[in-house]
């Protein structure tokens, strides 16, 4: 049992040990997080509890330091400053903080050999871009597109994102970002600190240069809408109506900044006639309706979702049927439309849109019977006078039976149309942003993608190397353990066979001397019973 105990006990110290050197190399690559008053780029250490911090990442270093035998290390500090105020001054601001915060590491971490870069990134649009994009407030659509928006090079004269912003809304989209969140990015900076190895060039963040200021302005994606809210244009045709052999046309827009409206005008003109004229299908409608389109416009395509709409329509029918007789007349529709289009494609520029419109239709209409059956229709009635169409012989004529008026309360609008959007972009990008800056940025992202895969790539095989090391030491410090044990298990195993044998010599020691006091004291027994029968 005793040797069991030791064998766990090494082990245990093994193990801590493995650790210790795990714990180590984690924390070199700790961050140190600064904090800087508005404006200012003197580190107050009394702010912010920076004097804490910073004594607790220097001892953290240099413990762990000595624990890895490191005797160099890179030290690379970020910093940077709000993306309000002018860039240049911006720019600056955030050198003159890494300065600051490179003099101070310096001092605290004396006699060790530092490598270290200050990486300014200036006016910090990227981090203000990436608070914004994970936020859910209202206007963070039109945030993103004013941040998408790619100056050029000689950003720090011409960047009016700021100005944009401030003029969002009336200014009350400034106000909400300077309270929640340009706070933050006016007063931060942090260092970052790690073991020299060789790392290759690719790997950005542990780029070796010794006392280096480099100015890397802080990259702001492009931002992309989830949906199209560019103004359009919609060309569409009612399926319903070419169910009735009906040709159609719709035209649609969308009307002011929000695409909260639309107007669309509609023009459906079937004008057949067959069987020598004894059939007719004669209709010409032309109309108008204004559309107002319901729900959260930041989370529709333009001219998507669902829609309410006041139509008014007229014109002219004749319809010839069942024996040569018809009606032809004129009439108004007035309606109020409910219904809902949805936008697909690769590029969302069809629409499908469905609706039905509650109405009132007057019409004044005209009965009558065709040429092909007037003969007969007056014979069969010689008691009615029926007037004939004026300049009308009995060949060719039409006879009226009647002249009335209807008025139609119901469903007097209904569509299943079809759409094609005119102005639906292929990306749905800022206003300011141009073809060559959507080519550029895409190369540059496919550029940082495949670097980024190369450093993952790289980092796993290290990750990989070191679990391997790491492997092997505790294969072999198990192995070194066991062996040790069943030494001193042997061992152990000897010693106790000696002593079992030297027990066994002194019991059979003490049987013989036990065996000899008896002896003796049986022998002075017997001279004393003889002594005492000779008195």
């Amino acid at each position: 049992m005793r040797c069991k105990d030791g064998l766990k006990f090494i082990a245990l110290i093994l193990t801590l040990s493995f650790c210790q050197h795990a714990y180590a190399t984690l924390v070199l690559g700790d961050t140190l997080q600064v904090q800087f008053r508005v404006g200012q780029s003197d580190i107050d250490l009394s702010y912010a509890d920076n004097e804490r911090h910073i004594t607790q990442f220097c001892q953290r270093v240099l413990r762990n330091l000595a624990i890895t035998d490191q005797e160099e290390m890179q030290l690379n500090i970020y910093t940077g400053a709000s993306p309000e105020g002018p860039a240049e001054l911006n720019r600056r601001l955030g050198e003159q903080r890494g300065i600051a915060l490179k003099e101070l590491l310096t001092e605290r971490l004396k006699g060790l050999v530092l490598h270290c870069a200050v990486i300014n990134e200036g006016a910090r649009w990227g981090h203000l871009y990436n608070m914004v994009e994970q936020s859910t407030e209202p206007w963070r659509e039109d945030v993103l597109t004013i941040l998408g928006k790619r100056p050029g090079a000689d950003e720090w004269k011409t960047d009016d994102r700021e100005q944009r912003l401030r003029k969002l809304k009336n200014g009350l989209v400034w106000r909400e970002l300077n309270d929640k969140y340009l706070p933050s990015l006016r007063t931060s900076g942090s260092a970052v600190i790690f073991p020299i190895r060789d790392i290759p060039v690719s790997q950005r963040d542990t780029i070796v240069i010794r006392d280096t200021i480099i100015y890397l302005p802080e990259p702001c994606p492009q931002y992309e809408p989830p949906i199209d809210l560019s103004p359009a244009w919609a060309i569409k045709t009612n399926l319903l109506l070419w169910g009735v052999i009906a040709p159609n046309i719709q035209v649609e827009r969308s009307l002011g900044k929000t695409n909260r409206w639309s107007i669309e005008g509609e023009f459906f003109w079937p004008w057949w006639t067959w069987s020598h004229n004894a059939h007719a299908e004669q209709f010409f409608n032309i109309g108008a309706e204004l559309r107002y389109w319901l729900g959260n416009r930041q989370k529709h395509h333009t001219l998507d979702g669902w829609h309410i709409g006041l139509g008014l329509a007229g014109g002219y029918y004749d319809f010839e049927w069942k024996k040569s007789e018809g009606w032809q007349g004129e009439y108004l529709n007035v309606y109020f439309n409910v219904g809902y289009q949805h936008r697909f494609g690769r590029h969302n520029q069809w629409a499908i849109d469905g609706g039905i419109g509650l109405g009132w239709i007057p019409t004044k209409y005209r009965h009558y019977v065709g040429s092909s059956q007037a003969m007969d229709y007056a014979e069969q009635h010689p008691g009615k006078n029926y007037s004939l169409g004026p300049n009308e012989d009995y060949d060719n004529h039409l006879m009226w039976l009647e002249n009335d008026s209807k008025h139609i309360l119901g469903a007097t609008h209904v569509n299943i149309t079809i759409s094609y959007i005119i102005g639906a972009k292929k990306k749905a990008t800022g206003n300011h942003v141009n073809r060559q800056s959507d080519k550029e940025t895409r190369a540059a992202a496919k550029a940082s993608k495949k670097e980024d895969k190369a450093i993952a790539k790289q980092l796993k095989a290290d990750t990989k190397e070191a679990e391997k090391q790491a492997a092997e030491q505790a294969k072999v410090a198990a192995k070194q353990a066991a062996a040790d044990a069943k030494a001193a298990e042997k061992q152990a195993a000897e010693q106790a066979k000696v002593a079992e044998k030297q027990a066994k010599a002194a019991e059979k020691e003490a049987q013989a001397k036990a065996k000899e006091a008896e002896k003796q004291a049986k022998a002075a027994a017997k001279a004393a019973k003889k002594n005492a029968n000779n008195n």
